[in-house]
């Protein structure tokens, strides 16, 4: 074959591939158009659906309108298109009426729950409480104030079971007194309960020690020397804890020696009359005379020295007379 017929060759196959692609082409714009045709007339049919449908309500409720206003109006007394729907309540049983009362009422129920757990702790609390049958304040500001456990465990020693709950308790308010640092919010804080408790006639003994301030001395019992004659442990501020062997109870081996156990003078008092701080004086004697009688025979039996930590000196400040007021 000669290079001329297969030029003419090559020239026919691109003529039959040409002519073959732009079949192709109107084959697919053919096929697009038919496409169009359709979407065009499933839109066209829609709309018109759509257009029918809104006549239908627009008739429809033109209808309802005139069978209500006949209703209204008492001119019919049923209609036959308007009918009132009613769902039908389903009755709840077991566990959905449990989960739906939940549903509805929780925050009422957590809430009220919370304050029948506070009410019932403070309730047990109360009952289960063991209420001491004494109660001893402390106004010394020299660190006895940390053996409160100590002085409890040991004045229980003294104390009958006042209140027959069958247990003997002692309790120790500290309220330390520090008549050189008044401007202290704890201080201030301090004075003002101390201030509460002398008007009250429950508490009877005092630990003090030679810081107390002057004005303050006025509510101690100061001829108890009367009670216990010849007694060297008894001066005017009370019974004077100068003993070796109470520091080694107390396990204070630093305790100053000027730590006195002291009465309050039975007086009138805002809340009662003084016939009843005497009542409670001679309670709080008993306990007091037995305390007394022991120290005292546990020291000649003993030979005891005595303390020698000196007490610290504090300077002697008067509190703010808007705050005190002795009777």
């Amino acid at each position: 074959m000669s290079k001329i017929d297969i030029d003419k060759d090559n020239e026919l196959l691109q003529d039959e591939d040409a002519e073959y692609e732009k079949k192709l082409a109107d084959l697919e714009r053919e096929r697009q158009r038919a496409v169009e045709e359709a979407e065009q007339k499933a839109r066209e049919q829609r709309e018109e659906q759509e257009r029918a449908d809104r006549k239908r309500r627009e008739k429809q409720n033109a209808l309802d309108r005139i069978e209500l206003m006949k209703l209204k109006n008492g001119v019919i007394e049923e209609s036959e298109t308007i009918k009132e729907e009613h769902e039908e309540k389903r009755v709840l049983k077991g566990k959905e009426k449990l989960a739906n009362f939940w549903y509805h009422n929780k925050f009422m129920i957590l809430f009220f729950g919370f304050i029948l757990a506070v009410v019932a702790y403070i309730t047990i609390s109360e009952i289960l409480r063991v209420r001491p049958d004494l109660t001893i304040m402390m106004i010394a500001d020299n660190g006895l104030q940390y053996r409160q456990e100590e002085l409890e465990t040991f004045f229980e020693k003294y104390v009958d079971d006042l209140n027959d709950d069958g247990e003997v308790k002692v309790s120790v308010m500290i309220i330390p007194l520090n008549n050189n640092n008044l401007n202290d919010q704890v201080q201030q804080a301090n004075q003002t309960k101390f201030m509460a408790q002398i008007q009250i006639p429950d508490i009877i003994m005092v630990l003090t020690d030679s810081n107390i301030e002057e004005r303050l001395k006025e509510v101690f019992k100061h001829d108890l020397s009367k009670d216990f004659p010849d007694n060297k442990y008894i001066d005017e501020m009370g019974l004077s804890l100068n003993f070796g062997f109470l520091a080694q109870d107390l396990k204070y081996e630093n305790m100053p020696y000027d730590i006195h156990l002291s009465l309050r003078e039975p007086t009138e008092t805002y809340r009662d009359k003084k016939e009843v701080m005497d009542k409670i004086y001679d309670t709080a004697f008993v306990v007091f005379k037995r305390i007394v009688e022991d120290l005292t025979k546990r020291a000649e039996e003993t030979n005891d020295q005595g303390l020698t930590t000196a007490p610290t000196k504090i300077i002697q400040q008067d509190l703010d007379p808007k705050n005190v007021h002795l009777e």
